[in-house]
């Protein structure tokens, strides 16, 4: 597991970021996201079905998105209707010392709930990516 606390910490810290998430390199856009790090209901670091690593706490994400055109790939990305569990990325921009850097968050979806206007979006972090831009 890749993860740097130190970007997820500034990612948490600050606000007005632009979030994107990606499915099959399609760009949906995240609003009201917020990130906590809490525990994860196993007893020791596991495999999750066979597919990702969990300690026993993570970085989670919530988010919404209008584009209810994302709801029919759910079930391809998600594990329990899908055996696949593909990986999702996150991605937005951050000022670190003056310079602007991308960050990609690789995460896996765990649950999502929906209205007829929004779809909330829970993930799990697995790893972060820091590039120049």
């Amino acid at each position: 597991m890749e993860i740097d606390e130190e970007i997820l910490s500034k990612l948490i810290a600050t606000h007005d970021i632009k979030y994107d998430l990606f499915i099959d390199n399609r760009k949906y856009p995240l609003e009201n996201v917020s990130m906590v790090k809490s525990s994860v209901p196993v007893r020791r670091p596991t495999t999750r079905g066979g597919v990702y690593f969990s300690d026993t706490t993570a970085y989670k994400i919530k988010a919404t998105t209008n584009d209810m055109s994302i709801i029919p790939l759910i079930s391809k990305v998600m594990l329990g209707p899908s055996t696949d569990f593909k990986p999702l990325e996150i991605k937005t921009n951050l000022n670190i010392d003056e310079k602007t850097y991308g960050i990609t968050l690789v995460t896996h979806l765990t649950n999502t709930m929906n209205s007829s206007t929004k779809l909330e979006l829970h993930l799990i972090i697995d790893k972060t990516r820091l590039e120049n831009t």
